[in-house]
């Protein structure tokens, strides 16, 4: 038999719990240790998936020598140094999107990747959603790249939790990940225009306009402003237009989705491709990223997600729109 990867979670909230939940359906995986900083977290995990292994602080799976790799879901201004103690302790490394919330913090992580010469992976799923994966593949056909407007807009009341990072570095950080996937060119300028209208700690209303060096534009738009969902039917209103020299390139999320038609509800269209679920195994692009994660563990595979030179270069960007947000905001 082939030896299991022994892996450890190291944060135990709502996403940790979907990779827990997503690693017990897959073989050839052993979930060595969950750490969280609650107590209560903690217990709830270990008694909901019979876990041998909890602890409070992530160092102690990172000395575990059996370990093969972190898995970091915490939030984002934790990433750095759970990452970089995991890395130095010889562990291969998958963060939840963002990388990171600095250049600084990201270098760091890319850094110690280096030294260790393990996987360093961020958790953009888009590059293994089947339907932003085969419009890249179909760019050769439109020719040049001219114009992209991508836009990502969210339940108001995921709001009170998220805001604790700015949208551009949360949110938006997808959709710059895919415009420099379809561009293939860097960024010259950018500008950032945002507005705060629900009063919590970040901007709800965020656009961003990109001028990349090879003459391309870029919108991007993310807000909070739609009304409430019932989290199991939480559905985003997401998608990408992409025009070329010759054709245009487009998908939407909550369109030609699953629909259902229910009594005191009316209709939904549920789109599940990012976190589809068949027979209790993640099949959506979550699933899919998780399983090529673990197939390049195994070197069953050839690394094709986002690159940490290429996570840095989404956080440069989405850093340079805050700033630029927050300057025009100053200006008189």
């Amino acid at each position: 038999m082939i030896k299991p990867l022994k892996l450890a979670l190291v944060g135990a909230g709502t996403f940790g719990t979907r990779y827990i939940e997503a690693l017990q359906t897959m073989p050839g995986v052993e979930l060595s240790w969950v750490c969280d900083i609650s107590d209560e977290r903690r217990r709830a995990v270990a008694e909901r998936f019979h876990l041998a292994h909890v602890a409070d602080h992530f160092r102690e799976a990172c000395a575990d020598d059996s370990v093969d790799a972190v898995i970091v879901v915490t939030p984002e201004a934790a990433h750095r140094e759970i990452a970089v103690s995991a890395l130095d302790s010889g562990k291969h490394v998958i963060v939840e999107k963002p990388l990171a919330t600095s250049e600084e913090d990201g270098m760091a992580m890319l850094q110690a990747a280096k030294r260790s010469g393990k996987l360093l992976m961020t958790g953009f799923l888009l590059r293994f959603d089947w339907r932003y994966a085969q419009l890249q593949q179909r760019l050769r056909q439109i020719g040049k790249v001219r114009n992209i407007y991508a836009y990502r807009n969210f339940d108001r009341g995921l709001f009170e939790l998220y805001s604790r990072t700015h949208s551009f570095i949360e949110n938006a950080i997808h959709d710059i990940d895919i415009i420099l996937w379809y561009v293939q060119s860097r960024a010259a300028k950018v500008h950032g225009f945002c507005r705060n209208t629900l009063g919590l700690p970040s901007p709800d209303i965020n656009w961003g306009v990109i001028e990349f060096e090879n003459g391309a534009i870029a919108v991007l738009q993310t807000s909070w402003l739609y009304p409430p969902q019932k989290y199991e039917n939480v559905q985003f209103n997401a998608g990408v237009q992409v025009m070329g020299e010759r054709g245009v390139l487009e998908l939407a999320n909550d369109r030609g989705g699953f629909r259902a038609n229910l009594e005191g509800e009316g209709i939904l269209l549920l789109d599940q491709t990012a976190w589809a679920n068949i027979h209790d195994e993640p099949r959506g692009a979550f699933g899919a990223m998780l399983r090529h994660f673990l197939a390049c563990l195994r070197g069953e595979s050839t690394y094709r997600g986002t690159l940490p030179e290429e996570a840095i270069e989404s956080m440069r960007i989405a850093c340079r729109l805050v700033a630029d947000s927050q300057r025009l905001e100053r200006s008189p």
